[in-house]
């Protein structure tokens, strides 16, 4: 059961009647819901990171296994090979600082996070469909410039004959990325919740960020657009994401969890 708490919900005694009233919720899915239920603040802000602050496009974000940090990775450039950067940021200190390289949990949790089936539920997968679009010039992602690889023969194909490709990810029938021209890099669009929770927080076509449980229901969140790697805490109490703001600045914004 997916709940959208208002401030003054959260500071209220938060009776269970008040959260109910909150659900946007299917009542074919209610019954099973129920011991999964979890409520949510509206997001907060938690830093503003200055672009003077990082070198390159955000690519990566990661959570520590204890929840006090997470990792930030950048690439640099604009031609292949393009340089990773990392960067530690403690949420509760609003601090950010450079790395030498990636801390030691951060491909873990990375691989955790953008795997094609949700983490405890592998009967449900991720579907993956492909669009032709006409008129559309084909373009690399950073991922592959950092790797020095060029654009593959399908999207030289396309680019002959002037169309665009287009790479839908589906879960329950609801899309949760969308790469135009690019390689699909799953985790980017989207970030799964801890197995006991059975959600998943994603960027819904219109750039603003979603919440859904597996079942398909939905939480519409008041987020501007602009967001990128929405980031589930492992421990199920936190999500942040970064929002992009101007040409080079970033918000780190953060959503609480409330495990009912």
């Amino acid at each position: 059961m997916l709940c959208y708490i208002t401030p003054g919900q959260v500071r209220s005694a938060m009776s269970r009647s008040a959260l109910v009233t909150a659900v946007v919720l299917s009542t074919a899915t209610a019954g099973r819901l129920a011991a999964q239920s979890f409520g949510i603040e509206p997001p907060s802000l938690v830093m503003t990171i200055d672009g003077t602050a990082i070198t390159g496009e955000p690519s990566q974000l990661s959570w520590s296994p204890d929840g006090t940090a997470l990792a930030l990775q950048t690439l640099e450039g604009k031609s292949a090979p393009l340089k990773e950067r990392y960067y530690l940021i403690r949420p509760d200190e609003r601090r950010l600082q450079g790395l030498d390289g990636a801390p030691e949990w951060a491909a873990p949790y990375w691989q955790w996070k953008s795997s094609r089936t949700p983490p405890g539920h592998p009967e449900l997968i991720v579907q993956v469909e492909t669009q032709n679009r006409a008129g559309g010039i084909p373009s690399q992602s950073l991922r592959d410039k950092a790797a020095n690889r060029g654009i593959d023969n399908a999207m030289a194909a396309q680019y002959a004959s002037g169309g665009a490709r287009i790479r839908i990810l589906t879960l329950n029938g609801e899309e949760i990325g969308r790469y135009v021209d690019q390689p699909l890099v799953p985790g980017t669009t989207f970030g799964w919740s801890p197995p006991a929770l059975r959600a998943v927080a994603y960027i819904k076509p219109d750039g603003r960020l979603g919440l859904m449980d597996l079942d398909g229901s939905k939480v519409e969140l008041d987020t501007a657009k602009g967001v990128m790697l929405p980031a589930w805490s492992s421990d199920g109490s936190r999500i942040v994401y970064l929002q992009r703001k101007g040409q080079h600045d970033f918000e780190l914004m953060e959503i609480v969890v409330l495990h009912l």
